[in-house]
């Protein structure tokens, strides 16, 4: 019999659909969504290691305007998207991981090998903060992780509420956010039309930010540009003042809310059933194209303007609420097209499941691609940094996607796990030899 939490989306004669909390075995299209995640994801992090500043909307790569071209569609496809994949992911495993231990464990045990997981997977995330690349997420996950625990045994429509809830705050944030722009454009406009001899030191700071902000401008070739990290050592004192773990500053402040909604939004998603069998959803695809639709149309107006028009000012209060979780929304419509995708096409087609593989060594494969990169475009390595445009970058993502595939296969023919995931699961399961 069907839970009673899949009701509003269940199809009839649906009995031989495996529930979540049946499935003990990996499920395949988990693994397939996070191998494109990882994969995916090279597209926004190579940048971090190529430019001094990849997220100007103006500066580096833009030598042509196909290079201009390829920054939006990489930033309107990839910027943010498979993070999101990933913590909707991290949500997922929350729950599949709190109910199989608690099936094993029962009482504090259970718990206290949720927090050590946790704990390892902090510090896993710290030495690649400051040893590898300071844009390391992964420590970010573990305290979302924490904040995570009270929900386990919700319902999904308090889920939703919470998710509703939560989303407020952002919502809020974007209001508040256009309507001080609008302020400071109001104090512009009367600023600048006062007679030049009647203007105070406010009013010229005031007019000279704003031109300096919202002024078209296009970058200087000439500049010579700061080598990110040009020895190791080097690049080890500008992560240690980049991150700041040993000030206890524990994760990142801008993506706090948006990683817990998209995190519950996996629990959700899981608990309904759809990366078992995606028919549990009887409207499963009109939701999916909505979502997916919804999501391209929102990222394209918030890039494109990103990109092309960032000199203009935003001050349009329904615009500025419509930009508030765009990569979320996509992200989440990446999610449901790719895993309905797998599971109606692709989960019994040999040649996909390299990807399934790549998801089994993620986290291998996460540090993988910050090692490759560092030894790529730092000055400690071949010193690439800044060197080529965002154009040209794309072959270096191909190239690495094949070298990662190739040394996941052959790793996997002999061994289970990727390292890191052996690790982690050895330090997690440790003084617990029963486990």
């Amino acid at each position: 019999m069907t839970p009673k939490y899949y009701e509003p989306f269940v199809t009839k004669n649906m009995s031989n659909i495996i529930t979540p909390t049946t499935v003990s075995e990996r499920i395949p299209s988990l693994d397939f969504l996070r191998g494109i995640a990882i994969l995916g994801i090279l597209f926004i992090n190579i940048e971090s290691f190529v430019y001094a500043n990849p997220w100007s909307s103006w500066q580096y790569g833009y030598e042509s305007a196909t290079d201009h071209h390829t920054r939006f569609w990489v930033y309107f496809l990839t910027q943010g998207k498979f993070y999101t994949m990933f913590a909707l992911l991290f949500g997922v495993g929350f729950v599949i991981f709190t109910e199989r231990i608690q099936q094993k464990v029962h009482g504090l045990k259970a718990m206290d090998i949720y927090a050590r997981r946790l704990l390892w997977l902090f510090v896993i995330g710290v030495i690649h903060a400051y040893f590898i690349w300071d844009g390391d997420i992964l420590y970010h996950y573990a305290i979302c992780g924490l904040f995570l625990l009270p929900f386990r045994s919700m319902k999904i429509r308090n889920l939703v509420l919470i998710v509703l809830f939560v989303a407020s705050f952002l919502f809020i944030k974007s209001y508040e956010s256009v309507s001080k722009r609008q302020e400071t454009y109001s104090n512009y406009t009367e600023a600048l039309n006062k007679e030049e001899a009647k203007r105070t030191d406010k009013d010229n700071t005031l007019i000279a930010f704003w031109e300096n902000r919202y002024t078209k401008k296009s970058p200087n070739l000439s500049e010579e540009v700061e080598i990110p990290k040009p020895t190791y050592w080097q690049g080890v004192i500008s992560s240690y003042e980049n991150h700041k773990v040993h000030k206890g500053e524990f994760y990142y402040q801008s993506l706090m809310l948006s990683s817990l909604i998209v995190m519950i939004l996996g629990m959700i998603l899981f608990r309904a059933g759809i990366f078992s069998d995606y028919r549990v959803w009887k409207y499963y695809w009109a939701i999916t194209v909505l979502v997916l639709v919804v999501g391209l149309v929102i990222n394209y107006m918030r890039y494109y303007h990103w990109t092309y028009e960032d000199h203009i000012p935003n001050l349009n209060t329904f615009k500025a609420l419509l930009f508030t979780i765009p990569k979320e929304i996509l992200g989440v419509g990446y999610i449901l097209v790719l895993n309905g995708i797998y599971q109606k096409y692709l989960q019994r087609n040999v040649r996909f499941k390299v990807f399934t593989k790549i998801g089994r060594t993620a986290l291998s494969n996460y540090i993988f691609q910050s090692i490759i990169l560092g030894i790529l475009f730092y000055g400690y390595g071949f010193g690439l940094h800044n060197s080529f445009s965002r154009f040209e970058l794309l072959g270096f993502v191909v190239t690495i996607w094949a070298i990662q595939i190739t040394c996941t296969i052959i790793w996997l023919r002999y061994y289970k796990q990727g390292p890191l995931e052996f690790l982690w699961r050895k330090l997690t399961y440790k003084s617990f030899n029963k486990m």
